[in-house]
């Protein structure tokens, strides 16, 4: 079944309205949207593709046609399933007491498979990208998943039990819609008991006035979530602002930046690249300029402050703590 990729980035889940191009297939087939996560794991995007109307014969068999079509993963090479392997549909049913829900059974190793995921955010990609999936329907509305016959549950299943999700329920990366937006995936960088390397860590962040620099720069400030990675910035630092122009994402902090930092350590270093290498995620921003009190630091043996700098793969270790 050949598909097209398409990605797009969601919130609110509008985009599930683009299921308008399906008139190009054929009189006999569908066109579906099969919604991935893209490279960064921050964002949803989709494949297109066609199933044969002759296939299924009410919602419940769209609904389990569609998923084994999402559970095989995508084609293309820009996106990437968050579904964990060995994922099936063991039940499909119409809710009696909702009216446009529909009810998903799964069976599989779900909750530790999403434990072992080097990205925090899967546990939510993999919902929403059945949600998004199922919700495109207009026959759907909202959508309760069950695992092995159990609630689904947050936090990997120990948590509270997840209520039907429309596309509604679904908040995710737009930039089209950023003023709107209250929460959004960000993967920061911070470092290890040795301090000399970076590590990723991604999670779920409050917006900080509508501005996704100033978001990543306080979470930085709030540390990391994992016990195993270290903080690589003063919890007391104050931001005094960032602004992005050209590229170049200008970052302005109190002086108390550097009061607890010797120059050109590796601390300085760890500090320096975990906020560089979190904002260079975003496509907007190449370069970054850090600034203390409005000016470049005085005291900058490596000259690592002089201009602004460019993302440090080499001091990245991909493999999460």
């Amino acid at each position: 079944m050949k598909r097209f990729l398409t990605t797009i980035l969601l919130v609110l889940m509008s985009a599930f309205l683009l299921c308008g191009c399906s008139g190009e297939a054929p009189y006999d087939q569908r066109t579906v949207l099969l919604y991935f996560t893209n490279s960064s794991h921050d964002g949803l995007v989709y494949e297109t593709s066609n199933i044969s109307k002759a296939e299924y014969m009410n919602v419940e068999g769209l609904v389990g046609l569609v998923l084994d079509e999402l559970f095989a993963g995508p084609s293309g090479t820009e996106c990437f399933s968050v579904i964990p392997k060995g994922m099936s549909v063991r039940g499909v049913s119409i809710s009696s007491s909702e009216n446009g829900t529909v009810n998903v059974d799964l069976s599989g190793d779900f909750y530790n498979s999403l434990k072992k995921s080097r990205y925090a955010s899967d546990e939510l990609l993999a919902r929403y990208s059945i949600i998004c999936t199922l919700c495109q329907f207009d026959e759907i509305k909202k959508v309760k998943l069950y695992i092995n016959r159990e609630d689904l549950r947050n936090n990997y299943g120990e948590g509270d039990i997840v209520a039907p999700m429309g596309s509604e329920s679904v908040l995710m990366n737009s930039p089209s819609s950023v003023e709107t937006q209250t929460e959004k995936f960000v993967t920061l960088y911070f470092t290890d008991k040795d301090g000399k390397k970076l590590y990723p860590e991604t999670r779920k962040a409050t917006m900080t006035d509508n501005s996704i620099e100033k978001t990543i720069v306080n979470e930085l400030i709030r540390g990391p979530v994992s016990d195993d990675l270290e903080r690589t910035i003063d919890p007391d630092t104050e931001l005094v602002s960032v602004e992005t122009a050209e590229g170049i994402c200008f970052v302005n902090f109190a002086s108390g930046f550097m009061s607890n930092i010797q120059s050109g350590s590796d601390e300085e270093k760890t500090a320096l690249y975990s906020i560089v290498n979190s904002l260079t995620r975003l496509d907007s921003i190449e370069k970054v300029q850090v600034l203390i009190d409005g000016k470049k630091p005085e005291n900058d043996a490596h000259q690592l402050f002089s201009n602004p700098i460019e993302r440090n793969v080499y001091i990245i270790e991909e493999n999460e703590k």
